[in-house]
């Protein structure tokens, strides 16, 4: 397929689909992929395709240099890593609309792997293991750029949020995307995540973090019970700060030792 034979629909579809394969870019155009890969390298070097790995392209819009584009993340980390994997943890929280940030890194989540971090072209993901049980009732499909990507619950995001390490959390933050996950959780869900998760650190910041974000709703009384009987013979554990900084408050009822300042 040489050129000229690219036709101005053929190149409008490219454009929609923002980030695909080669096996995508075969079928869009109606050829083998070995046939769609030199097509890709003759598209890259007019400047319609930028490569986010190999036999992964972005589209670049035609008003936007090449050489500064950046594709979006979620859709070439989905592309890159297939449907296997579900956005999770800070990445969930952007794409379910809590929080318009997009991190530096990517999290996704799968049971059976090994948790690490990877690179996909330019993009950092931190891969997450999590246990095969009851894992198929903790995401939803959230559509974005004309893909359906699988996303973590909020009520699994929440729990997920308490998990990340102190030195990546922002405490005031934290707070902020539980209001926001909170307007569209299941209490029975989030329950049925509390009583999956054996944790107690994880447990001690999510039952702080709903507590102190005014989570005082009557439905939410049994996650908050279960949760501090759970803890009720627990350390304490440290959340979005540092062991012996004098700004640090403490939560009894959770046993978490959380910033001052305020």
């Amino acid at each position: 397929m040489e050129r000229y034979r690219v036709s101005r629909e053929d190149l409008l579809t490219l454009a929609r689909a923002r980030v695909l394969t080669t096996a995508d870019l075969a079928k869009v155009l109606g050829t083998t992929r070995p046939h769609a890969a030199r097509l890709a390298f003759d598209l890259r070097k007019r400047g319609l395709l930028t490569q986010v790995m190999r036999g992964v392209y972005a589209s670049v819009p035609l008003d936007v240099n090449p050489k500064g584009f950046r594709a979006d993340p979620f859709l070439a980390v989905h592309k890159a890593l297939g449907d296997d994997y579900v956005f999770s943890h800070l990445s969930a929280l952007t794409l379910l609309g809590a929080e318009q940030t997009v991190h530096k890194t990517v999290h996704v989540s799968a049971p059976g792997v090994r948790s690490r971090t990877r690179d996909v072209g330019d993009f950092v993901v931190h891969v997450h293991s999590v246990p095969e049980k009851g894992w198929e009732a903790t995401w939803t499909r959230v559509r974005r750029g004309g893909e359906l990507l699988r996303v973590t619950s909020p009520e699994r995001t929440l729990v997920d949020l308490a998990s990340l390490p102190p030195r990546v959390q922002d405490y005031e933050e934290g707070l902020e995307a539980v209001r926001s996950l909170l307007r569209r959780t299941d209490t029975q869900k989030l329950l049925t995540c509390v009583q999956e998760t054996g944790n107690m650190t994880v447990l001690a910041r999510l039952g702080h973090l709903l507590r102190a974000s005014g989570a005082d709703a009557p439905q939410l009384a049994r996650v908050l019970e279960k949760i501090r009987s759970a803890v009720a013979d627990a350390s304490p554990v440290y959340m979005a700060t540092r062991p012996k900084d004098p700004a640090n408050r403490y939560d009894s009822e959770f046993k978490v030792v959380f910033p001052g300042g305020r």
